[in-house]
């Protein structure tokens, strides 16, 4: 089955596409509600949002004209969306939960056309799915940067990106395995079920703060003898040199009786820290003991002296 079967002459997927374009313009109108946007901030961030995937991808793959511009249907929708949102306004807990799961199931339906038509223009799986991403998320993206704000797909939302690769890289099964359209209908599904169930779970991926890695002090200090002992080792195979430290008599051997409160602490000890380091104090006077006893009765104060 030709992959543009999917989109162009599949009249259930381009209702679908439709569908995505409208449901889009409804969640950007609901922002704009919320920033009081007036008619054109609404009529304008409802086409960026609901066209601008498509846009791109378009450009990529050489649609000539964009899908959103051969013809008025993507227009209208994307405004009808706008519009819907603008002339009801609706502050409720359950129009913003609606709002979120039609976001989410916009995003579904744009990986798995944008996926379909990418594969039948001609483009490798992978670049297709990566362009079907592209679609779902494009709009999103450019709509949070119009607004000023950091886009949901960057983390701290629900799992969009996630979401849309499931989507996409399903959308490309049924196409490789020449199946009936209607299998589309269950890689949106699978895609907006993932991102669905982490909005509601609260899911995200790992930040980069989570992938850290800290070393406590005895750790540190398990290191630092491994990285002495292999480097005594190399030097002794390359040169043929006796190690300057003996094994047997490292000065290191001592660290698990030394209490350190952290890694950092450990690391200044054991490798130094020319700035931290404090300058040496001078040497004291010799002080010349007798050689004979030393008498312990202590040295009689004056007072005792004048009574004596």
């Amino acid at each position: 089955m030709d992959p543009l079967e999917l989109l162009v002459t599949n009249d259930l997927l381009r209702g679908l596409d439709l569908a995505g374009v409208f449901i889009m313009g409804v969640a950007a109108g609901a922002l704009a509600s919320r920033l009081n946007f007036d008619a054109v901030g609404f009529a304008i961030i409802g086409i960026v949002a609901g066209l601008g995937g498509g846009i791109v991808r378009d450009l990529i793959i050489g649609v000539d004209p964009p899908a959103a511009f051969d013809g008025p249907l993507y227009l209208a929708c994307a405004l009808a969306g706008s519009a819907f949102s603008y002339l009801i306004a609706a502050e409720a807990t359950w129009w913003r939960r609606a709002v979120t799961g039609l976001d989410i199931l916009a995003m579904a339906l744009w990986a798995a056309t944008g996926t379909a038509k990418s594969i039948g223009y001609g483009l490798e799986p992978l670049p297709a799915v990566l362009l079907g991403v592209t679609s779902a998320v494009g709009g999103g993206v450019i709509r949070d940067v119009l607004v000023g704000r950091v886009p949901a797909i960057f983390g701290g939302g629900p799992l969009y990106a996630t979401g849309a690769l499931v989507t996409a890289v399903a959308t490309w099964g049924v196409a490789a395995l020449g199946l009936p359209s209607a299998w589309v209908l269950a890689a949106v599904a699978l895609g907006a079920l993932l991102a669905g169930l982490a909005a509601w779970r609260r899911w995200h991926l790992p930040s980069h703060g989570e992938w850290q890695v800290t070393l406590s002090a005895s750790q540190m200090k398990s290191l630092v003898r491994r990285v002495r002992k292999d480097e005594r080792h190399r030097v002794a195979l390359e040169t043929g040199a006796i190690p300057v430290v003996d094994e047997s008599n490292d000065d290191f051997a001592d660290d698990a009786t030394i209490p350190d409160d952290d890694a950092a602490e450990f690391e200044r000890r054991a490798i130094g820290d020319e700035e931290s380091v404090e300058p040496p104090l001078p040497p004291e006077d010799p002080v010349d003991f007798p050689t004979g006893s030393v008498d312990a009765e202590p040295t009689p104060a004056p007072e005792d002296d004048e009574r004596r």
